[in-house]
């Protein structure tokens, strides 16, 4: 993807911050997470931080390796988006898909799970298990 044929993003309006979201997601499911990150970066430096683009945030850095910008990532879901007790379907998997990622990053960082991870790992096969 070419730098100048990125937009500049000033003042999204809800259809154009949905369109955005559709090239992020389409994006990442075809395995291209270099350019999903170039929209992401774009996204979040004209202010828009959805719950949606930060979790996409998480998922391209988790894709390209980058365990540290994973943690932060998804340290910034949790600050955007919190867990709460009562969830939507869709909010419950992005929680659970938050967990897999931090205890992957934490593993491939340290090369073993600490406290944090087990407890995201174990979080995560708890939610496996539900429907």
């Amino acid at each position: 993807m070419r730098g100048d044929m990125i937009p500049i993003l000033t003042d999204l309006n809800s259809r154009e911050a949905d369109f955005l979201m559709i090239a992020i997601f389409v994006r990442l499911q075809h395995q291209r997470a270099d350019e999903a990150k170039v929209l992401i970066d774009g996204a979040m430096a004209a202010g828009l931080r959805t719950p949606e683009i930060v979790f996409a945030s998480a998922v391209a850095e988790n894709t390209l390796g980058n365990h540290a910008a994973a943690l932060d990532a998804v340290a910034l879901c949790e600050e955007v988006e919190p867990a709460k007790v009562n969830l939507g379907a869709k909010t419950r998997r992005r929680i659970r898909m938050r967990s897999y990622i931090k205890a992957r990053s934490l593993f491939a960082l340290h090369g073993d799970l600490n406290e944090e991870g087990r407890a995201a790992l174990d979080f995560y096969m708890r939610q496996s298990a539900t429907p």
